[in-house]
């Protein structure tokens, strides 16, 4: 019984937080109603309410639970291949298919117009990605295979593997070109 209404609560905590998020990036998060929170998540406004007293603390515990979870699959992603072009591949294909799934979160972040406290999940997201992007190229550094200095390497990566820079290459004239353009790019630079 207790792990029945456990899985309930989870269902409908995920189901919030979802609609949320989404409700933001729709119309922002000045224009945010509680009402279209619990219609969009199918549960009554007053659920809504006991789950967060505020719309500030919604977005808050939405962000950051979504937020933590794309920050430890960031933290936990090694390169598997050891040819330095699958590499460079599989850390853009990596950073492409974050942003895919979590693109209502990071288009939230990075629009504004959130709470203030929210700002420090994306600084958060960007540092663990930083971290990313700097071990996978300082090993190919100590490999010799960068035909750059390391700093500067990174600093073009971080570019262009940035969640802004994913929005524009996605939703721009390359769309679905993007990845592999990115791939290139970074390819012919580093290598």
């Amino acid at each position: 019984m207790q792990r029945a209404r456990a899985r309930s609560v989870a269902r409908t905590t995920t189901a919030i937080e979802n609609a949320a998020l989404r409700e933001v990036a729709r119309n922002g998060y000045a224009e945010l109603r509680i009402a279209a929170v619990a219609r969009r998540a199918r549960v009554a406004p007053r659920t809504v309410y006991l789950h967060a007293p505020t719309k500030e603390r919604l977005v808050q515990l939405a962000l950051r639970r979504r937020a933590d979870a794309l920050a430890s699959r960031v933290e936990r992603w090694h390169p598997r291949a050891e040819a330095p072009d699958t590499v460079l591949n599989e850390i853009v294909a990596f950073h492409e298919r974050n942003y895919r799934q979590e693109s209502a979160l990071l288009e939230t972040l990075v629009a504004g117009g959130v709470p203030p406290a929210c700002l420090a999940i994306l600084r958060d997201l960007d540092r663990i990605r930083l971290h990313v992007i700097s071990r996978t190229l300082g090993d190919l550094a100590r490999r010799g295979v960068l035909r750059m200095r390391l700093a500067d390497a990174v600093a073009l990566a971080h570019a262009l593997l940035a969640y802004p820079t994913w929005r524009t290459a996605l939703t721009g004239p390359a769309r679905r070109r993007a990845p592999r353009l990115v791939a290139s790019a970074l390819r012919s630079a580093l290598l």
